[in-house]
């Protein structure tokens, strides 16, 4: 075996087997189980008309018949056990897999369990290899539409502390002689495959090649622009770099013999002749085949500024020099960061040494081109941090170790790791264990880091050093030492498949899809400072704000906010609080939005959201109805969306299915009817709720007799039919002279709904009337359009004696943040709760998510009407205080419709809907589970139920007014 496949200097054949690389001198072949695999050449070189290899340049093993190359099965290779006995009796394959997992588990030794504990794991589970063949590389070139040139073995285990590894075809030994990739380089027969690392540890000129490759030929994908918010930024005070020449800070110069042009009101750029207006929303999302360099030359100058690179890295525990007021004037003299090397943590003074390196000269790195205690400083720079890292010519990411002061071992060839595992299992056939990219950058503490997430995804290229390696990945490719890269590096291969900035080619097509990826993956990384969730994401939302149109609300889109609040968590957390050594000065985060959240990571499930994501658009015009409102900073009212105003611009998804509400002047009809409903606002001399709630209790007394016979007698869900029948009689004669008596009185000055029979023939009840288009360009049904949904009446302590509703804003005041309150009319009812029994051999069950139950929803006779995951901390929380929860009656918010249950969800049909399943669409809600605290409801959790349960309720359905903190 190879360790690194480059003789050393004293011309020892690397291809010795000796004992300390591979254990035995025994000959190696193949066991029986892995020539089944009928390893060849042409199995991992794929040759067509046009690309036809010299002769001889891989050696034999290429086969005159045909064979399969590749399919959908998978091949078992075998158990540990058995696989680490054929590695021992010399079977070159099973050494490689053998050796894949300590390659791949030593990496991820900081997050997870030591090699030795895995290895137990593997013997004692038994655990099973399962071997397939992917297509791999594929040419950048147009003439050969994108042709796939080579294979991959996928090897993977039945654990999961084990990561995915790969058995890549090694390029001839022949064809290694130079450390670059730069065009011209190699021959177009090595491309994308297995390279051998020198020993030398000197991988500059290689990382120099792989900056000019993207910057020569990737196109606007990659190159980027310089933009109207970055030019106005570079001339602002607070923007500084460092100059690792003159060693100080200074703000970013201008390119010789250019100057700064002026932009308007309208951040409109004049450079020469030609207007740039806004292109930077086009450098996302866009292929380099989708728009020329020499287009996008055209259109922009790039060459305004000196170029700079940026820095991400982790802080760590321990204390780092920093620039404060104290001494910031000292760090702009030139020389002065000389004086305080020493303090100056190593992978600072790295990344100087290697912007130098490359032929650049200036460094933006927060920790010293912030005043870290300077309040407007560190705003003004977090709020920018997609201009400062998407506009950087390129930016280090040092993944190495779990702080500042290790530095950036690649560079070092003390700390640079050249070990590789190679072994010839075929006649020509040489293999290498390698793991993607994203496995070493996604075992790393830097990854972990909710800031560094922003400043990875926003930047143009990266170089990332982590284990002793460095990766180059930028929108176009991914290139690393030990893999061989296409002639331009913008050929497509599986390690850029699986890299985090491919999520935002698809910002233009679907940005919601976008945002709902990036903010999945961000909310499961970690934050030294809670209340900086919003402000490391802050780019990030920007980024996505432009690509839609519309501000950010507490982390949601407000272009397709009802579909945002239905965000759920993947295991248990808890409310966003100050700790015992926190400040959040006047911040709280709301329950609504993930970030008032924290100790786990919330996501978007798709099997929730069934019929939502068929046409986002149409389901947020046709199946939402709550007009929003938010608390501003003053403690007045604005709508989070009108199409009348003039600042609204619908999303500009480039697919219509993604789009979000529209810009769009609501009917007079509509405006009409809402301007009616205001007249039944009136001002009640009792609370609302408050009497609801003497009306709710004197029905649940009376109907608790019936309710202690039920449970004496059993299970409170399996009495006999009459009795139930009897209960549901019972309450719904209760409920309904209480109405009439509600309905007589006239002492709070408003209109009352008629009360409805809670079982109504449901077939009798189809709604045939007419529905008004809104100002959110959504079809409301004339029941709602007739409804209260823009006046108010609750006030706040802070703001008591009215309620006062602005205007719509696209831009609210940064000095009077917003406050996390939601105010809106809606369905509301109470619904009883109730654990769900356990079915393990359902067929329909999953595994149950860390730290969540799930607890039934039913009416007031008992009936199953719906389902809801709770945090286990908080149902024991609640029994703490005396509130069980098992049985007891909760309140419910309608927010929108929901197409179906899932069959996990609702695994046996009951009919409580007079259809069959296949004919019971949209007959849901989406629900909040909410508690109320002073008056103001927070957010439990997210559930669905049918829409029947409202009317059949504890607590019968109502159209309130509802404040959501």
């Amino acid at each position: 075996m190879s360790t690194n496949g480059i003789k050393p200097p004293g011309g020892t054949n690397p291809e010795q087997p000796n004992a300390e690389t591979d254990g035995t001198a025994r000959e190696k072949k193949l066991c029986s189980r892995c020539q089944e695999l009928d390893l060849s050449v042409d199995k991992f070189v794929i040759y067509d008309e046009i690309f036809r290899p010299p002769k001889g340049s891989f050696g034999p093993g290429r086969r005159a018949d045909f064979s399969l190359k590749s399919g959908n099965g998978l091949f078992q290779l075998g158990t540990f056990s058995d696989i680490e006995q054929r590695s021992c009796n010399g079977c070159p394959l099973c050494i490689l897999a053998v050796k894949s997992i300590c390659q791949s588990t030593q990496c991820r030794e900081a997050l997870g369990p030591p090699v030795s504990d895995v290895l137990a794991s593997l013997r004692e589970r038994e655990s099973i290899c399962f071997v397939n063949w992917e297509i791999d590389g594929r040419d950048n070139d147009p003439i050969s539409a994108r042709k796939a040139r080579t294979r991959r073995l996928h090897l993977h285990w039945n654990n999961k502390y084990v990561p995915d590894s790969y058995l890549v075809f090694v390029a001839p030994q022949r064809l290694f002689d130079f450390n670059s990739d730069s065009q011209g380089s190699w021959e177009r027969e090595a491309f994308f495959l297995g390279r051998e690392l020198r020993t030398n540890g000197n991988n500059q000129v290689l990382m120099k090649s792989w900056l000019d490759q993207c910057s020569d030929h990737h196109g606007p994908a990659c190159i980027g622009y310089n933009d109207d918010e970055f030019l106005e930024m570079a001339t602002q005070s607070y923007f500084g770099v460092i100059d690792t020449l003159d060693m100080c800070l200074k703000s970013l110069p201008l390119k010789p013999g250019k100057s700064p042009k002026k932009t308007d009101s309208n951040l409109r750029t004049t450079r020469g002749d030609v207007e740039i207006v806004r292109i930077n929303r086009d450098r996302y999302g866009s292929s380099p085949s989708e728009v020329s360099i020499e287009e996008m030359e055209q259109d922009c100058d790039r060459d305004l500024y000196e170029p700079y690179v940026a820095l991400s890295y982790v802080w760590g525990l321990k204390k780092n020099y920093t620039t404060d007021i104290s001494n910031i004037r000292i760090h702009q003299q030139q020389g002065s960061l000389e004086t305080f090397l020493d303090e100056i943590p190593k992978v600072i003074r790295d990344a100087m040494d290697l912007v130098r390196r490359l032929g650049l000269r200036y460094l933006w790195v927060d920790s010293l081109c912030i005043v870290q205690n300077s309040k407007r400083s560190w705003n003004l720079n977090a709020r920018k941090m997609n201009i400062i890292y998407g506009n950087a010519h390129l930016t280090i990411c040092a993944a190495d170790g779990s702080d500042a002061w290790l530095g950036l071992k690649a560079l070092d060839s003390s700390g640079h790791s050249t070990t590789q595992h190679i072994e010839e299992c075929a006649p020509g056939v040489r293999l290498m264990a390698s793991q993607l990219a994203e496995t070493g950058i996604n075992s790393s503490v830097w990854n972990t880091r909710a800031w560094t997430f922003q400043e990875r995804l926003l930047s143009k290229r990266c170089l990332i050093f982590t284990e002793g390696r460095v990766f180059f990945q930028c929108r176009s490719a991914t290139m690393s030492e030990d893999l061989v890269s296409e002639s331009h590096g913008a050929g497509w291969s599986l390690d850029l498949a699986k890299a985090l900035p491919q999520i935002l080619h698809d910002l233009r097509r679907r940005p919601i899809r976008v945002y709902m990826n990036c903010m999945s993956r961000y909310s499961e990384r970690q934050l030294t400072q809670a209340k900086d969730i919003l402000a490391a994401f802050n780019g990030v939302s920007n980024l996505i704000s432009d690509a839609m149109g519309a501000p950010f609300i507490f982390g949601l889109p407000s272009s397709h906010f009802d579909l945002a609040l239905l965000w759920e968590p993947l295991s248990a957390v808890s409310r966003r609080v100050p700790g015992p050594d926190e400040d959040f000065g006047d911040f709280i985060f709301p329950t609504w939005s993930w970030c008032g959240w924290k100790g786990g990571s919330m996501s978007y499930h798709t099997y929730q959201l069934e019929g939502v994501f068929t046409c986002v658009h149409e389901w947020l015009t046709e199946h939402t109805w709550i007009a929003w409102y938010i608390r501003d900073g003053r403690g007045n009212l604005r709508p989070i969306w009108d199409g009348e105003s003039q600042e609204i611009k619908a999303c500009a998804s480039v697919e219509d299915r993604w789009k979000g509400y529209k810009d769009v002047i609501p009917e007079p009809e509509f405006t009409k009817l809402q301007e009616q409903a205001l007249i039944n606002l009136g001002n009640p001399n009792e609370d609302d709720f408050i009497k609801w709630a003497k009306e709710q209790e004197i029905a649940d007394k009376v109907a608790k007799p019936g309710e202690r016979e039920m449970k004496a007698r059993g299970n409170y869900y399996d009495e006999y039919p009459r009795h139930r029948e009897r209960i549901r009689e019972q309450r719904h004669h209760i409920v309904e002279d209480i109405g009439r008596g509600r309905a007589r009185s006239a002492s709070s000055g408003r209109q009352r709904d008629r009360d409805v029979d809670i079982y109504r023939d449901v077939n009798a009840d189809i709604d045939e009337s007419p529905t008004f288009l809104d100002e959110y360009g959504r079809k409301i049904s004339s029941d709602i359009a007739r409804r209260i949904r823009s006046g108010f009446q609750q006030c706040l302590p802070d703001n008591p004696f009215r309620v006062y509703i602005e205007p719509y804003t696209s831009t609210p005041d940064k000095d009077f943040p917003d406050q996390p309150l939601l105010q809106f009319w809606t369905w509301w009812a109470s619904l009883r709760l109730s654990k769900s029994p356990s079915t393990p051999n359902s067929p329909s069950s999953s595994p149950p998510l860390p730290g969540l139950t799930k607890f039934d929803i039913s009416d007031a006779v008992g009936d199953w009407c719906g389902s809801i995951l709770l945090s286990s901390d908080w149902v024991s929380n609640q029994e703490k205080m005396g509130h069980k929860v098992d049985g007891s009656r909760r309140d419910f918010l309608a927010i929108s419709d929901a197409k179906a249950f899932t069959r996990e969800e609702c695994d046996v049909w009951t009919y409580y809907v007079p259809k069959e399943r296949e004919s019971s669409e949209w007959e849901l809600y989406y629900v909040l589970l909410v508690e109320m605290k002073e008056r103001i409801w927070f957010r439990v959790a997210l559930g669905k139920v049918f829409k029947q349960s409202f009317e059949n309720a504890v607590g019968r359905k109502r159209w309130r007014e509802i404040v959501l903190g």
